[in-house]
């Protein structure tokens, strides 16, 4: 049943996270510094209408693009391309915390992270986790968890059940779907509302995250027979040429991902129609393809080379998100 405007989202319980490890103390260690010089908004309720009227106002997601709403965070997919395998996706999702205990204890109030799904399988693999100080999904971007090597089965019920029910399954339902835009709802009492950095994406920005505030996901392990990692390609980029959001120097040893494939020709040409597209963006950088064995299978990657931070490869992916191209840094 579609969900209407006075809908209210269950108020469960949220569990504690179980396994943060590095991820944990990294987030526990920024977080004076967003309780010092950062101030964010959230929702003045749970309701469908008002958390909608507050991603509108204080976040760069769009409607349409939002997949799950929980009591810890709101989930959106970015941008989604299909992989060399048969229902494979590569998507890159993001999230904004609507509870204010994660900003607090653990120092972001976003988070991104690109994500593998194989439908037949209805298994996931995460890659790193990127988590920002404020809402637009940009500022003092920080790697909280390493990308994970091995698939897991996320609950249905999870944010992460959700991005691969939204991809997999033709009648899944979201929670905004056929709202583009909402009354504005009355400002909520503000522990402060964040500031929208001019240079952030206009489009949605994806999101994911488990039904806990913990940022790594409490999933079940893959079985040792779990299938071979569907292997991520890239749409072909669109005509449009997006500006990189920062200057881009080039001249390092960080790396990009655009897109991977079984066959070396087909990521050829996925990089030659890249070059042609966004020529202005590569001066300095080296598009090139890099072949790796992952679970004994021969794995061919379209990498943009050459950036001399992680701050400068971030805002080429961010540029090239907004307009609907998979990337992510390479680690």
């Amino acid at each position: 049943m579609e969900a209407t405007m006075s809908d209210r989202v269950p108020l469960r319980r949220p569990r504690l996270p179980r396994r943060l490890g590095l991820a944990a103390a990294l987030m526990a260690a920024a977080a004076p510094a967003l309780a010092q010089g950062v101030i964010v908004s959230y929702p003045a309720s749970r309701s469908l209408a008002d958390v909608g009227a507050w991603l509108q106002r204080d976040t760069p997601l769009q409607l349409p693009q939002v997949i799950d709403v929980s009591p810890s965070a709101v989930t959106a997919v970015l941008a989604a391309a299909p992989t060399g395998a048969p229902r494979g996706f590569v998507a890159q999702i993001s999230s904004e915390a609507v509870d204010p205990q994660i900003a607090s204890r653990e120092g972001i109030a976003s988070w991104s992270i690109p994500v593998d799904v194989d439908c037949d399988r209805r298994m996931v693999r995460l890659g790193p986790m990127t988590g920002y100080r404020s809402r637009d999904l940009a500022t003092d971007p920080k790697v909280v968890r390493e990308a994970d090597v091995t698939w897991v089965s996320p609950t249905a019920s999870a944010p992460l059940g959700a991005v691969v029910r939204a991809l997999c399954d033709r009648d899944y339902h979201r929670p905004f779907a056929g709202k583009t835009k909402l009354a504005a709802a009355k400002p909520p009492p503000e522990t402060g509302r964040a500031t929208r950095n001019p240079a952030a994406p206009t489009q949605a920005q994806a999101q994911a995250q488990a039904d806990a505030p913990a940022l790594r996901p409490t999933l079940a392990p893959a079985p040792s027979s779990a299938p071979s990692p569907a292997i991520a390609k890239a749409a072909p980029a669109p005509k449009a040429e997006p500006a990189p959001s920062a200057p881009l120097k080039g001249g390092g040893t960080i790396a990009v991902q655009i897109g991977a494939s079984p066959s070396r020709p087909d990521i050829e040409a996925l990089l030659a129609k890249f070059k042609k597209a966004h020529a202005a963006e590569l001066t300095n950088l080296t598009p090139n393809v890099a072949t790796a064995q992952v679970d004994g299978k021969t794995v061919n990657r379209a990498l943009i080379s050459g950036f001399a931070t992680n701050a400068e490869a971030n805002a080429f992916c961010k540029a090239l998100e907004a307009s609907g191209q998979a990337c992510f840094i390479r680690r």
